[in-house]
């Protein structure tokens, strides 16, 4: 393996709408654990795979910089290293560690002090401000990673400038695909909704209680259509693999965290995963994450 994903914590700040942890923002109890990533377990990790290239720490449930432990796994790093972070965590010192062992950080900031929080709920710009100037000071080379939404989309040029007035070396543009859908406070009430940055949908009508008895249930029920896909592994093209925050080494990280009725797959059971593959029994997880579904073979 060349890379190795670490999620050094499923505990998170920000409760943005559109990420699989919570419901457009809301917290729904019970779906996914909340730990953080030790240094024993990291170490296994890496002794495992010596020939690793790049360590990347990037978030697939939680924030790295809620470890409270985050510089001492970074500087267990002995290869090029990146880390992804909303900025708004973290102590003056362990942010000059991390810039000091050379760490690229990429600042996910989704718009300006009066539209960032609009997708990165409960973050205080001033907060970010103040640990963006803390890294950069220190030596550290950061990138400022935007998100286009409606509500931030006429920003983008002030943004940059912005990021050359602050030091960043980088300033790149993101479309993930979640860019539409409402924004849950932390009652469960609509407070907003997330629109495309072309204009291209409007509000619509959203049922909370039902989407709520929906968000369960698709994470206690978690199957595939009954037909074959053709699966496009990301973790074989990219010799990639992931150590999720209990310590547990899976072959990517949709794999490699627990839910109800959804067991985590180690890595070591990968050609067992491989061999459901253009089969009607295709894992859940490669199925509905890695199917091409417009590409399907009759069994």
């Amino acid at each position: 393996m060349k890379q190795l994903h670490v999620e050094a914590s499923t505990y998170c700040n920000a409760r943005c709408p559109l990420c699989p942890r919570s419901l457009y923002g809301y917290k729904v109890e019970g779906v996914y654990p909340e730990m953080h990533l030790t240094k024993e377990k990291l170490q296994v990790a890496l002794d495992r795979f010596p020939e690793v290239e790049y360590v990347y720490f990037n978030g697939h449930l939680g924030d790295p910089m809620m470890n409270p432990n985050i510089a001492d796994l970074i500087e267990m790093t002995k290869c090029n290293t990146d880390m992804t972070t909303n900025g708004s965590l973290g102590t003056k010192q362990s942010w000059q560690r991390i810039a000091d062992h050379n760490v690229g950080v990429r600042f996910s900031i989704d718009g300006l002090e009066d539209t960032n929080h609009l997708y990165r709920q409960d973050l205080q710009w001033s907060k970010i401000m103040e640990r963006v100037k803390w890294f950069i000071d220190a030596g550290g080379r950061a990138t400022w990673k935007y998100i286009t939404f409606k509500h931030n989309i006429h920003q983008v040029e002030q943004a940059e400038e912005l990021s050359k007035q602050l030091g960043f070396k980088e300033f790149i543009i993101e479309n993930h695909g979640r860019n539409y859908g409402p924004a849950l406070d932390r009652e469960g009430n609509i407070s907003h909704w997330l629109l495309p940055a072309d204009g291209s949908m409007q509000p619509g009508n959203y049922d909370v209680p039902a989407g709520i008895k929906r968000y369960k249930e698709t994470h206690q029920n978690f199957t595939p259509e009954d037909k074959v896909y053709d699966i496009k592994c990301e973790h074989l093209m990219m010799e990639d693999v992931y150590i999720n925050a209990k310590g547990e080494i899976t072959p990517c990280c949709y794999h490699g965290y627990d839910m109800p009725g959804r067991p985590v797959v180690l890595l070591e059971d990968h050609d067992k995963l491989m061999a459901t593959w253009k089969t009607k029994k295709c894992n859940p997880v490669c199925a509905m994450t890695c199917g091409q579904e417009w590409r399907t073979y009759e069994a």
